[in-house]
C-alpha cells in the first residue's frame, strides 16, 4: 500500500544507529555539504566501509536524512563530545527523524520504565506497533517480517544509545551527567529528558543549570 499521508516509515531498518558511519557522514558534510559529497558516500566504499552498492546507498540515504534533521550547529557541537554523549545525541536525532520510534519511546518505553518490570522485548514493541496500525493504514499494511525488523532495530538503537542494560535487558537512564542534557533544555526539547527516563528532580536541576 502507498504511504499516502502516513507520518510513519520503516526506513530506519536500513540503518540502526550506525555510530561509526554517522561520524563519517557528519565529518564529511560539515566540511562540504554538497551533492558531490553525498555522491561520494553512495558510490565509494572506502568512506562507509560497506561493500554492497545497494546497502551503501540505503545507509547513506538514512544518515543524510538524519544529518538534515537538526541544525548544522548541532553537529558542530557533536564532534567535540565524548562517545557516550555522542550516542545520546544520535538517539535524539533518530527520535526526531522517525515518528514511529518517537512514539515507541514516549508511549511504550517511558511506561515500561515506570512499571515494576522494566524489561522491554520485541513482543512489547510489536504490541505497540499493532496499536499504531489500528489507526494507520500504511503501518497496517506492513508484513510481519517488516514489523519484526522494525521492533528489533528499535531495541538495538536503545542498546547502542545506552538506554538498555545489555546484561539484564532492563531500560535504564543513560550514564551521562546532568550537564550533558542542558543543551536539550535550551533547544526546547524537554521531551528528550523524559524520554531518557530522568526523574523530575534531575530535570529541575538541569533547568537550573540551563539558566
Amino acid at each position: 500500500m502507498a504511504k499516502t499521508s502516513s507520518p510513519y516509515s520503516a526506513s530506519f531498518t536500513g540503518a540502526t544507529m550506525m555510530f561509526n558511519e554517522m561520524n563519517t557522514v557528519v565529518s564529511m558534510l560539515l566540511k562540504d555539504n554538497s551533492s558531490e559529497t553525498v555522491k561520494k558516500l553512495r558510490t565509494d566504499a572506502q568512506y562507509l566501509q560497506i561493500n554492497s552498492t545497494t546497502g551503501r546507498e540505503r545507509v547513506t540515504s538514512e544518515l543524510v536524512k538524519r544529518f538534515k534533521m537538526v541544525p548544522t550547529s548541532f553537529w558542530e557541537s557533536y564532534v567535540n563530545l565524548a562517545e557516550a554523549q555522542k550516542r545520546l545525541a544520535l538517539l535524539f536525532v533518530i527520535l526526531k527523524t522517525y515518528s514511529l520510534l518517537f512514539e515507541f519511546q514516549v508511549n511504550l518505553a517511558i511506561a515500561k520504565y515506570n512499571s515494576i518490570d522494566r524489561t522491554i522485548n520485541r513482543n512489547d514493541v510489536l504490541a505497540a506497533m499493532s496499536e499504531i496500525a489500528s489507526r494507520d493504514s500504511f503501518v497496517d499494511s506492513w508484513t510481519q517480517t517488516t514489523r519484526e525488523r522494525a521492533a528489533e532495530h528499535y531495541l538495538a538503537i536503545l542498546k547502542q544509545a545506552g538506554l538498555i542494560d545489555v546484561l539484564t535487558g532492563e531500560l535504564k537512564i543513560p550514564d551521562v551527567s546532568d550537564a550533558d542534557f542542558v543543551d536539550y533544555i535550551k533547544s526546547g526539547d524537554l521531551w528528550f529528558l523524559q524520554a531518557c527516563f530522568l526523574p523530575n528532580y534531575r530535570i529541575e536541576n538541569i533547568k537550573q543549570l540551563a539558566l
